[in-house]
């Protein structure tokens, strides 16, 4: 038996080991124990800061997003012992050689009278720029925070400190700061983790196994470990990202424990008979990431599945990936034919042969029969291409997946010459979305009511595209741009958004989301038109011009 594979049990939502994964119950002194921490910037950042300029800190983000951990490595880094179990009051305190660290590892935990005490604390230590040396460190819920500070106006300087803090991280000073993990960038510790729990160290117990080669388990664990298909792993996370979709750090880990395991141990793979194998087979890595033939009490705990479904390359048919598929080894193509031959063999996730089997009876029977090999097996094998064929050259491989501007979205980072000319497509596609209209077009940006009069035009040098910054106190990778009109009037621009643009810009529609989409520019576009200046002599208004088929802009000279 591996107990790593024991260990990742923990994570898996069904299993009676699972409260171990939170921080109350993960404090263990046995000398089995398997440690495992994720080096996070945020981290790093509080230490410094309480070594060389110690302030109060609020920490916020979703249960599960790693806030009671931090806490936990901030005890441990400036206390004289590890801290064990957390106090029954919540509240810990440390001396230090500043003063005196005074950690609160929930907020949301504590008599309503205790947070009105704490908080009245803290405000005065803020005011006071810590004159008595005590500096709070406060892991809070973003939703009860707000609301108690807004009930209680003893509290009305805190309040506004708290909200400027939250509407702009760099309000943060040296005397307090919010530090809001939801920023974080989910994709930047899948790698880690990825790399971390595929150590071969953890899966030397396998070596001797008798069970090893009918072990779904261990083939998730080998092929999980190619480099080609970690990093698309970290893709499909990093598209998350580009989505504005957070996923906290535990259920990252959740997702990537059953990733690995399926929901399966080490005796379940040893007393598996037919059926049991046949379950088994069923959960290779590239099915268990989106969740597929999971029990549905799992899956509905499982919040990072219902995302990566939107993802799901399984669902989207590209006619030469799929003919690939299917005939890949009868295209005549040497290097293709023996491609194929390598990635669809007779592993275990294949049956152990069984479907090249099923394949051959397919295409030599097809006609006479009503094989459905295709409806039971082209979504899996498209998800088994997507995240190990090795060669990014031959097929578009991101075609798979529902968004087609995936690229240059992604090329605009670290790119302003790829903003320039990705900016003319992003206004056209604007330009259509204000009018409802198909507009022709244009070097400027149309501010349109329903009417089709144009309040405002603005020239394309006053639409800037930014990206976002980075920041150097959490993991945060740029993942997001803005879009300002004159310097003032701001719209983010997430991947939802840009695809809509350049769908429209291209003539199609895109309806994943279109609602929230359109609701975000019809404000965007109302912040434009409510800070535009009429002229009152000039009537701006789109007309068709029926040679192009297109709605053009023109002038009505008002007498």
């Amino acid at each position: 038996m591996n107990s790593f594979v024991n260990y990742l049990d923990q994570f898996n939502v069904l299993s009676p080991n699972h409260s171990k994964i939170y921080d109350e119950y993960t404090y263990e002194q046995s000398e089995n124990a398997y440690s495992f921490k994720i080096d996070t910037k945020v981290e790093h950042y509080l230490i410094e800061m309480f070594k060389s300029r110690p302030q109060s800190v609020i920490l916020t983000g979703n249960a599960g997003d790693g806030k009671t951990r931090l806490c936990r490595s901030i005890y441990n880094k400036f206390s004289q012992q590890e801290l064990g179990n957390w106090p029954t009051s919540g509240i810990i305190d440390i001396e230090f050689i500043h003063g005196k660290i005074r950690i609160v590892k929930d907020l949301s935990e504590l008599k309503e009278e205790i947070i009105l005490q704490e908080l009245i604390s803290l405000q005065k230590g803020i005011e006071s720029n810590h004159s008595k040396k005590v500096y709070y460190l406060i892991a809070a819920n973003e939703g009860k925070l707000t609301k108690f500070l807004s009930q209680c106006r003893d509290l009305s300087s805190l309040k506004k400190a708290v909200t400027d803090r939250f509407r702009d991280y760099r309000s943060n000073d040296e005397t307090f700061s919010v530090i809001n993990l939801l920023s974080v960038t989910s994709s930047i510790y899948v790698e880690k983790v990825l790399a971390e729990w595929n150590k071969e160290e953890n899966w030397l117990p396998c070596d001797g196994c008798t069970s090893k080669n009918s072990c779904i388990i261990y083939l998730n664990h080998k092929r999980t470990s190619q480099p080609h298909v970690k990093d698309r792993l970290v893709e499909q996370y990093r598209l998350l990202d580009y989505l504005g979709t957070h996923i906290t750090m535990r259920e990252l880990l959740i997702h990537i424990s059953f990733l690995l395991t399926g929901g399966f141990t080490c005796k379940d793979i040893k007393d598996a008979g037919y059926d049991g194998l046949k379950q088994q087979i069923e959960k290779p890595y590239y099915q268990n990431f989106y969740g597929h033939n999971i029990e549905h009490e799992a899956f509905s705990e499982m919040r990072a599945l219902r995302h990566f479904r939107e993802l799901d390359p399984g669902a989207h048919s590209v006619s030469r990936i799929d003919d690939f598929i299917i005939n890949g080894d009868l295209s005549g193509d040497k290097e293709l034919e023996s491609l194929h031959s390598a990635l669809y063999n007779n592993d275990l996730d294949l049956y152990l042969g069984y479907f090249k089997k099923r394949l051959e009876m397919y295409r030599d029977h097809n006609k006479d029969s009503n094989d459905t090999l295709i409806d039971e097996w082209i979504s899996k094998l498209r998800r088994k291409f997507y995240f190990e064929f090795p060669n990014e050259v031959l097929f578009n491989r991101k075609s798979m997946i529902p968004f087609q501007y995936i690229n240059e979205y992604d090329q605009m980072f670290d790119n302003l010459i790829k903003r320039m000319h990705s900016r003319k497509d992003i206004i056209n596609g604007l330009n259509r979305s204000f009018s409802k209209r198909l507009v022709s077009p244009s070097q400027q940006l149309y501010a349109t009511n329903e009417n089709l009069m144009i309040h405002s035009l603005v020239p394309s040098t006053q639409v800037i595209i930014e990206e976002e910054n980075t920041r150097n106190d959490i993991d945060h990778l740029p993942s997001r741009f803005y879009m300002a009109v004159n310097h003032k009037i701001k719209m983010p621009v997430d991947l939802h958004v840009f695809e809509y643009l350049m769908r429209l810009n291209n003539g199609n529609t895109h309806n994943i989301l279109k609602e929230d989409v359109e609701i975000l520019l019809d404000t965007f576009k109302n912040e434009i038109i409510k800070n535009s200046e009429q002229d009152q002599f000039v009537l701006n208004i789109l007309r068709l011009d029926s040679e192009k088929g297109l709605f053009i802009h023109d002038e009505i000279f008002v007498d």
